[in-house]
C-alpha cells in the first residue's frame, strides 16, 4: 500500500530529475541520476548532511531492501551535499550496495527546489513520479513504500500511458 494522500506525495506533472552526473564518493567516477539502460527506475535519497544519523539509518534501511528494489529495476543512489570527504565519511562503514554521490554545489536541491532530505522515484526517462520531503523529523516513506513505487513505475507501459508505439 502506498503511503498517505497521493496528491501530497506525487510530483507535479512533467517534473523531471535534473540531468546531472555526480561524482561517486568512493572513486570520483561520475554517476548519472537517471541510469542508462531504458528500464531502470531511479530512486534518489537526498540526505540532510553527511553527519545526519537519521539519514544514515534510513540509507541502511534502504540497503536492506535493495534486493527487492532491484527485482523491480529500482536503482538507489544516495546524494550527499558537501565535500567528497564528507560523502565518503557518510558511506564509510555503512556497507551500502548502491552509490553514494557527492553534490558539493547542491545542484540537485537547487534544481528541484528542495530543502533538507527527500526521497524521489522517477521513471526510466527521469520523469518524477513520487517526491517526498523529509522535514526535520525524518518523515520519509519506508523502504517498502519506495519498493512499491519502484514496482508501480516498473509495471507501467507506453500503452498504459497513452504513448503507444
Amino acid at each position: 500500500m502506498l503511503r498517505g494522500d497521493m496528491d501530497e506525495i506525487r510530483a507535479k506533472p512533467t517534473e523531471r530529475l535534473p540531468d546531472l552526473r555526480l561524482p561517486s564518493a568512493s572513486d570520483g567516477a561520475p554517476v548519472p541520476l537517471v541510469p542508462t539502460g531504458g528500464r531502470l527506475v531511479p530512486v534518489v535519497f537526498a540526505v540532510h548532511s553527511a553527519d545526519c544519523a537519521g539519514c544514515r539509518t534510513f540509507a541502511q534501511a534502504l540497503a536492506a531492501a535493495d534486493a527487492e528494489m532491484r527485482e523491480w529495476d529500482g536503482r538507489v543512489v544516495v546524494v550527499v551535499p558537501g565535500a567528497v570527504e564528507e560523502a565518503a565519511r557518510f558511506a564509510e562503514g555503512a556497507a551500502l550496495p548502491f552509490p553514494v554521490l557527492v553534490d558539493a554545489e547542491r545542484k540537485l536541491w537547487t534544481r528541484m527546489g528542495m530543502e533538507g532530505a527527500a526521497a524521489i522515484v522517477a521513471d526510466p526517462w527521469g520523469e518524477v513520479r513520487m517526491r517526498h520531503a523529509a522535514g526535520a523529523a525524518h518523515d520519509l516513506p519506508t523502504p517498502a513504500e519506495l519498493v512499491d513505487w519502484a514496482r508501480f513505475v516498473a509495471i507501467q507501459c507506453p500503452e498504459c500511458e497513452g504513448e503507444a508505439w
